[in-house]
């Protein structure tokens, strides 16, 4: 039986969650491994992994970052009452605030780490 990135045995499908929770699993020591979990149908520019890579090196040391997203800045902010879409400046590259990004997203290994374990107790009931 297979077994998956964070210790469990899948005796069938996965499914979405599990294709994307059990995808990576950083090294336990790590806090620079970088991964870019993507969508399948997407086409992503060339300089994607550079920018992410640059993001991660600015923020990784910032308690509020838990990871960067490819999706742009017309997303909805996340609040009680939405605001309309979000427009970042024109001459800025990276604009922080929460945001679910599934279409291409690079965790930042601790909290990914930390999200897994939190996933793994609720999936085989440690």
């Amino acid at each position: 039986m297979p077994v998956n990135a964070i210790g469990c045995i899948q005796t069938h499908s996965a499914g979405i969650m599990g294709q994307w929770i059990d995808t990576w699993r950083p090294h336990d020591d790590s806090d620079t491994e970088l991964a870019l979990i993507l969508e399948d149908d997407l086409s992503v520019s060339p300089y994607a992994y550079r920018w992410l890579r640059a993001v991660h090196r600015a923020c990784r040391s910032r308690t509020d970052y838990v990871g960067a997203t490819l999706v742009s800045d017309e997303m909805r902010i996340f609040s009680e009452r939405p605001k309309g879409p979000l427009a970042a400046p024109k001459n800025d590259t990276v604009l922080m605030y929460k945001c679910l990004g599934t279409w291409g997203f690079a965790p930042s290994p601790l909290h990914w780490r930390r999200f897994q374990v939190r996933q793994k107790t609720r999936k085989c009931g440690n």
